[in-house]
């Protein structure tokens, strides 16, 4: 039975539809397929047909006809399991369980890695079942997401590595830090700050401001990259930080990166650099001398006002000058400035002349030295003074040598009738001790003389004045008033015999003469005892060997007496000690008491005359013969006579054996 035009026309246009939606489905780039309930493949579009002719080794099992539940049974290797995951969940929405199944699986080839997401979507059609299968190729995807995981990784890698701290915030909230950033603000981990609003770190009296710079970022207004502000640890403490600051978007969501680093020590070292630039500048503008700082070529680069007041410039003009432009140039040619020595850390000191800004030249004294790398310093002395005085120095010096010379001419003149005038008194002195030495010998001589006068002539008369006055007086026997007046004259006559004995002894004591200096001191000494009932502790030596010369034994002799002499009078000792002692080439007397003492150089001014004559008459007597006499005296402390004279042992007892 033929068809009604009705229902023709309807076919036809069914047709031109089927015709329609499957041009279509060859335009989509995706893999789709309809498959009926039982997983048979009812059509394809061109897409999935390529994909299983160049992925499939029988490409009919995935085309028109072929069951898809069967190639995914056949499926082996890596995407066995992917295939037989995509079957249940097929049949899970051929079956009504599921509306939609979606997997995303490895397809990868020999030529590359790829991945495919597959879909299996269910529909009606007729009153029949029907399932929509595609294929996606989502490898740029996943190679995409792959390498924003690998950057991710990277950045985050980076972001922990890194000693600054760095806080991603999102909406004022920070989505991300590193553990520099918690460890910097006192946090022991990131995740204590995520969430938080940024502005709980920061000092109040600069959360504001920072904010204000966020949101000027936000709405796409210029806004300070890198700043400073004051940090708030977690205990509270406040410090110093440096943000350096980016904004950028992802996905429509717009973001801040922040940078944070501790500026403490930096801020420390700057106000302390500050504080130092501070006293330089004042020791600088203080300074007694010039001071000035240039580069290796010589332009200044700083200068005090010392230097301008030196040169009559202005620090401006100076600082638009070269050091070369100060300096004369035969000065220059002749004395180049030495950078190469300064350069190699040298202290350069020279003397120049440097140009004023009036013409004039100025004497200074230059130190020069590199203070950092490629900075020059340079302190210049005004000398100005000092050359002057030197001029004046030399001229004086000048004079000062001829005065010298003439002077000297004068001393020369002086110095020669000095030496005459000294050569007259050694020769006046000589005589003086010649005629002194003879005067002694001949006051001894008349000692002797009168001594033996007294001993021998007057003596005799005595003698025989005694003996008459006897005779006188046996005569008178018995005649009371005579025999009185002749015991009387007796007495007297006896006394004066006694005094004529001790002053003939007194004035040459026999003993001297014939037994020697120390037998006749021992028994001048034990007179001397027994008359001012002092006691001496004498003790001699060394005199076995013969006698001395005559003139040394009398002139210790009579050192001795005024020694003695000047005890009894003058030192209220109780006890005296007197050594004598003969060495080799000398004799030596020690004479101490135990007295009151006295101040000997007192005792040698005109005021002390009597003991100062005492104490020269024995000087003198020692210095004839070439010796020597120390006292050693003190108030209170006694006193001690050292003589000393020295003698020729061949002419010993020479003058002894004479007389």
């Amino acid at each position: 039975m033929g068809q009604t035009l009705e229902q023709r026309g309807a076919d036809e246009q069914q047709v031109a539809a089927e015709r329609f939606a499957f041009a279509a489905l060859d335009a989509l780039s995706e893999h789709l397929a309809v498959l009926d309930e039982a997983g048979t493949i009812l059509a394809v579009n061109r897409a999935w047909r390529e994909f299983a002719g160049s992925n499939s080794p029988s490409p009919a099992g995935l085309c028109e006809g072929a069951n898809y539940f069967a190639a995914c049974a056949c499926a082996t290797g890596e995407g066995g399991d992917d295939a037989a995951r995509f079957a249940a969940g097929l049949r899970a929405v051929l079956g009504g369980r599921s509306e939609e199944f979606t997997l995303e699986y490895p397809c990868h080839s020999p030529n590359g890695r790829r991945w495919f997401i597959a879909r299996a979507k269910r529909f009606e059609s007729v009153g029949r079942v029907r399932a929509v299968v595609t294929h996606a190729n989502t490898t740029e995807r996943r190679l995409a997401e792959e390498r924003l995981r690998e950057s991710e990784e990277r950045l985050r890698a980076i972001f922990e590595a890194s000693r600054d701290g760095i806080l991603v915030e999102q909406g004022e909230s920070a989505v991300y830090v590193n553990h520099s950033y918690a460890r910097l603000f006192g946090y022991e981990s990131p995740e204590e700050l995520i969430g938080q609003h940024v502005s709980d770190v920061v000092a109040s009296e600069d959360a504001e401001r920072l904010l204000d710079y966020g949101r000027q970022r936000l709405r796409g207004e210029p806004a300070p990259a890198v700043y400073e502000f004051k940090g708030k640890r977690r205990d509270g403490s406040l410090f110093d930080l440096e943000a350096s600051v980016s904004t950028y978007a992802v996905a429509g969501q717009t973001y801040i990166t922040t940078a944070a680093r501790d500026i403490s020590e930096r801020k420390r070292a700057e106000a302390a650099l500050r504080q130092s630039e501070s006293k330089y500048r004042m020791l600088l503008e203080q300074a007694s001398d010039g001071i000035h700082t240039y580069d290796t070529r010589g332009d200044f680069i700083e200068t005090n006002s010392k230097l301008c007041e030196m040169l009559g410039y202005t620090r401006e003009e100076l600082l638009r000058l070269n050091v070369a432009d100060l300096i004369p140039p035969e000065d220059l040619a002749a004395a180049p400035i030495r950078f190469d020595r300064l350069l190699a850390g040298e202290t350069v000191l020279t003397e120049r002349r440097l140009l004023r800004r009036d013409g004039t030249l100025l004497p200074v004294e230059i130190s020069g030295s590199m203070v950092s790398g490629g900075v020059l310093q340079s302190i210049v002395r005004d000398v100005s003074e000092r050359k002057r005085a030197e001029a004046a120095l030399l001229g004086a010096y000048d004079e000062l040598e001829r005065r010298v010379q003439e002077r000297t001419r004068e001393l020369q003149e002086l110095t020669t009738a000095l030496l005459n005038e000294v050569k007259e008194r050694q020769r006046a002195e000589e005589s003086r001790r010649d005629l002194l030495g003879r005067l002694v010998t001949a006051q001894e001589e008349e000692r002797r003389r009168i001594s033996r006068e007294l001993h021998d002539r007057m003596g005799q008369q005595l003698a025989a004045l005694m003996m008459g006055l006897k005779t006188l007086g046996a005569a008178s026997y018995g005649r009371r008033s005579s025999l009185d007046t002749l015991r009387q004259l007796e007495l007297m006559t006896d006394e004066l015999s006694r005094e004529t004995h001790t002053l003939a002894w007194g004035l040459r004591p026999p003993a001297l003469d014939d037994l020697g200096l120390e037998t006749a001191l021992r028994n001048y000494v034990e007179e001397w005892a027994e008359r001012t009932r002092v006691p001496v502790d004498f003790h001699s030596a060394g005199f076995e060997g013969g006698r001395l010369p005559l003139t040394h034994e009398t002139a210790l002799y009579r050192i001795a007496q005024e020694a003695l002499t000047n005890v009894a009078r003058h030192s209220g000792a109780d006890r005296v000690s007197f050594i004598l002692e003969r060495r080799a080439d000398h004799v030596l007397a020690v004479i101490e008491d135990n007295g009151g003492g006295f101040d000997v150089e007192a005792a040698l001014l005109p005021s002390g005359r009597g003991r100062r004559l005492g104490l020269l008459g024995m000087r003198e007597r020692a210095a004839l013969l070439g010796g020597t006499i120390n006292v050693e005296s003190a108030p209170g402390a006694g006193t001690t006579l050292f003589v000393r004279i020295a003698f020729d042992a061949g002419s010993e007892g020479a003058e002894a054996q004479r007389g």
